[in-house]
């Protein structure tokens, strides 16, 4: 055996051992690697089916609203000045509000009082604040929607004052979880939501999102009852 074969070996009976070492140490490494990775999707695929929950409520409300849904109501249209072009007419040809403008180059082809209460620059006929020209009532993290002192944009339940609850401790509040009681999110349900938190589910609760002035509903509250002074 030449002197060159003996290091050889001499060398691999060094480092078998420790090759050796290392692979044991890589396997629970990488375990472990694996069993988080795991977890994270798992919790993404919680938020996410939670996300699809919340749009499942707001396209049932929807159906119910305009009568497509089984139980649904409908609404008369709003009381717009008719329109005469028709789908063959030529609405540049028109003037729906007779304001002397046609209605291809009409902002506001319904409206001719050109208005703009809070002088935005937006006239109110399209401006979604007419009174606030800092339009803080589509901004979110300028609302808060149930009253509880914290913007919708920070809090977990926006539509429901109670503090958020998390049943099941998977980090998803039980107003937005479709699974509250499984925190794996394995189980399914056609209407799994309560977002204002009046134990009544939102595919079948007429405010889904509470009751006020600014909630949306199925159908019109009827207005607070009157109550005479005393004698």
């Amino acid at each position: 055996m030449t002197r060159s074969t003996r290091l050889v070996l001499v060398a691999v009976a060094i480092l078998a051992p420790l090759v050796a070492g290392l692979a044991a140490e890589a396997g629970p490494a990488r375990k472990k690697s694996l069993r988080a990775k795991v977890a994270a999707l798992e919790s993404e695929l919680g938020a996410l089916r939670g996300q699809l929950a919340v749009l499942q409520s707001q396209l049932e409300f929807a159906a119910r609203r305009d009568g497509s849904a089984p139980g649904g109501v409908s609404y008369p249209a709003p009381p717009f000045p008719p329109y005469f072009g028709g789908l063959c007419g030529d609405p540049c040809a028109e003037d729906a509000d007779a304001d002397g403008v046609g209605d291809c180059e009409d902002p506001c082809p319904c409206d001719a009082s050109g208005a703009d209460r809070d002088g935005d620059g937006a006239l109110d006929c399209f401006d979604p604040c007419p009174d606030d020209a800092t339009d803080a009532c589509i901004d979110p993290c300028r609302q808060d929607s149930d009253g509880d002192g914290a913007d919708d944009c920070s809090d977990p339940c926006p539509w429901d004052p109670a503090p958020p609850v998390d049943g099941d401790e998977d980090g998803i509040p039980d107003c937005q979880d479709p699974c509250p009681d499984d925190a794996a999110n394995l189980c399914y349900g056609p209407c799994p939501l309560d977002q204002d938190g009046d134990s009544l589910k939102d595919c079948v609760d007429p405010c889904p999102w509470g009751e006020g002035p600014d909630r949306p509903c199925v159908y019109e509250l009827p207005p607070a009852p009157m109550t005479s002074a005393a004698p």
